[in-house]
């Protein structure tokens, strides 16, 4: 999990893996906190005989188990009360925790299609699953042009651009921040527009950009970025690994290039692949 989470309960040998993000938790505290976090992510199906099962053996919480076997059952049960079921089992969150909780899945009740769906993509997109959530920010922009809300589809085409960069899609990412810019007029989109860009261009096209957004100001800033993210580059191990890739290349020592170029290419592709899954 992302954040450090004090667990009292039992630590599973055995991990429960969330289907759609494929997230780990190995505790009921954990169990709860991704509830708690991830609403518009979580269908009343993943709410089955696997994970009360594992709540029963691996956490060694048959109570829990039994009570939510027990409201699955009922023709009445919907996905909130299965969800309070976990959070109210012990005290890892507070009571008005959890009001405010059932109040959050009341709203998501409440929320059109697109809405919903751009809930369900921004939790993918905090996941790192960046495929996944450009695929469902496109199906959005096609099956709903005529929502008449160009707040929210401002947003949209913002939070796609954030997915394309990352997939390293940069051209469609630039245009998609325009896109961004023109319906909601954030200057959030033209930031990271400039940022993309300044990555790619001179700095003589950037500042054209930035004077016809009227964003100079941000240049410094963009430039500031771009240093301390090549900065964070060279010092992570891949990058390392490359470099010693390329030294055994120019001593002409292509057996130690090729397996080093293989290690990075694995790991790349194992990144994209947890990308689809």
């Amino acid at each position: 999990m992302a954040r450090v989470i004090l667990c009292d309960t039992p630590t599973a040998k055995t991990s429960y893996i969330f289907p759609n993000t494929k997230i780990e938790v190995f505790s009921y505290e954990e169990l709860c906190y991704y509830v708690y976090n991830n609403i518009a992510l979580i269908s009343e199906e993943h709410i089955d005989k696997k994970l009360f099962s594992w709540i029963e053996k691996e956490i060694n919480m048959p109570e829990l188990a039994l009570k939510l076997r027990v409201v699955k059952e009922k023709e009445t049960t919907d996905l909130t009360d299965l969800l309070t079921t976990i959070l109210t089992h012990k005290e890892f969150y507070t009571i008005p925790e959890v009001k405010e909780f059932i109040l959050q899945v009341e709203r998501m009740k409440g929320l059109t299609p697109p809405q919903f769906r751009k809930k369900q993509a921004d939790g993918f997109l905090r996941y790192r699953k960046y495929v996944k959530a450009a695929g469902i920010y496109d199906e959005i922009i096609e099956q709903y042009k005529d929502m008449n809300n160009d707040k929210l589809l401002g947003a949209v085409y913002h939070n796609r651009g954030v997915a394309l960069a990352n997939n390293f899609e940069l051209e469609e990412a630039i245009k998609s921040y325009q896109k961004a810019y023109e319906l909601r007029n954030d200057k959030q989109s033209v930031y990271q527009c400039l940022l993309l860009l300044a990555t790619m261009k001179d700095k003589s096209e950037v500042e054209v950009l930035a004077k016809y957004y009227d964003a100079e100001s941000m240049l410094p800033d963009i430039y500031e970025a771009i240093d301390n993210g090549e900065r964070d580059v060279t010092g992570s191990p891949l990058y390392h690994r490359m470099e010693k890739a390329i030294f055994h290349y120019q001593k002409n020592n292509l057996t130690d290039f090729n397996k080093r170029m293989d290690t990075v290419v694995e790991k790349l592709k194992k990144e994209f692949r947890e990308q689809m899954i």
